[in-house]
């Protein structure tokens, strides 16, 4: 009887060599398509939350939301949640699902700030500016300086007079980020807020100093920066190094980021 024909060594080795030379050439096209998937549900999700700021504006004769300091009423989570039907999966990027469980500060010490892979965590039994309900998870942070900031008596605070924007319909509006990618739920950056030096980038925020700067949104979390959503409700990818050029608040002006180059270069 004839024997049965099978695959020599030879053979099976020259299948096995095409095979992990199909992965490697598939692996980072995988890859690269994966992130820039997430990148586009990401621009959705923060366009969503532009829409849901130009629906509040509709209601309140174009003014943004407004701020107390303490109050639950501090967050756009909650500001806006009449208009996003508290869908917690709109407030988080799909490239930083995983949560931040680390805070050495000691400071609220159940929350976490995010960084580029990892979404923020607030402890909403400790910060009484939450709601209790709230879910305390997400990604995204907003530019505080949209917001009027008033004084538990209802005027406004003479700090950030001529800072704040206020309404939609003010000047160079689109011009103005009003939400993005970030460590924390919201930051009031300036131009002028140094680029982070000596320190490793990822553990910035562990500083709980520094959770209100420019640093907060300082990240390369979609290619060489973030996801943006302006004012007119365009949403754009904004390198991580151009974020001091642009007009957070009414009295910014456009920096030179050579600082901010040189830190980025350092190895961010």
């Amino acid at each position: 009887m004839a024997r049965p024909k099978g695959f020599t060594l030879i053979e099976l080795l020259v299948v096995i060599a095409i095979i992990a030379l199909l992965m490697a050439i598939l692996t980072p096209v995988l890859s690269m398509a994966r992130k820039q998937v997430q990148g586009t549900v990401c621009m959705a999700a923060l366009k969503q939350w532009g829409l849901c700021y130009q629906l509040y504006a509709a209601d309140y004769n174009s003014k943004l939301p407004f701020y107390i300091g303490g109050t639950v009423n501090t967050t756009y989570m909650q500001t806006l949640r009449p208009y996003y039907s508290d869908v917690n999966k709109m407030r988080t990027c799909p490239a930083a699902t995983k949560v931040s469980t680390g805070n050495p500060t000691g400071l609220q010490a159940r929350s976490y700030f995010g960084y580029t892979c990892n979404a923020w965590q607030i402890d909403v039994t400790q910060a009484a500016w939450m709601a209790d309900t709230d879910w305390g998870i997400g990604s995204f942070g907003e530019n505080s300086w949209i917001r009027d900031v008033l004084e538990p008596d209802g005027s406004r605070a003479s700090s950030h007079v001529g800072k704040t924007w206020v309404t939609v319909d003010a000047r160079n509006i689109k011009e103005t980020p009003f939400i993005a990618d970030a460590r924390w739920n919201n930051a009031w950056p300036t131009s002028d807020h140094p680029a982070p030096a000596s320190v490793a980038a990822e553990e910035q925020m562990y500083n709980i100093g520094n959770w209100s700067q420019m640093v907060c949104y300082v990240m390369r979390r979609h290619k060489d920066g973030v996801n943006v959503c302006f004012g007119d409700g365009t949403v754009r990818h904004v390198r991580a190094e151009e974020l001091w050029s642009l007009r957070w608040n009414r009295e910014s002006s456009r920096r030179d980021i050579g600082d901010a180059l040189e830190w980025l270069k350092s190895g961010f």
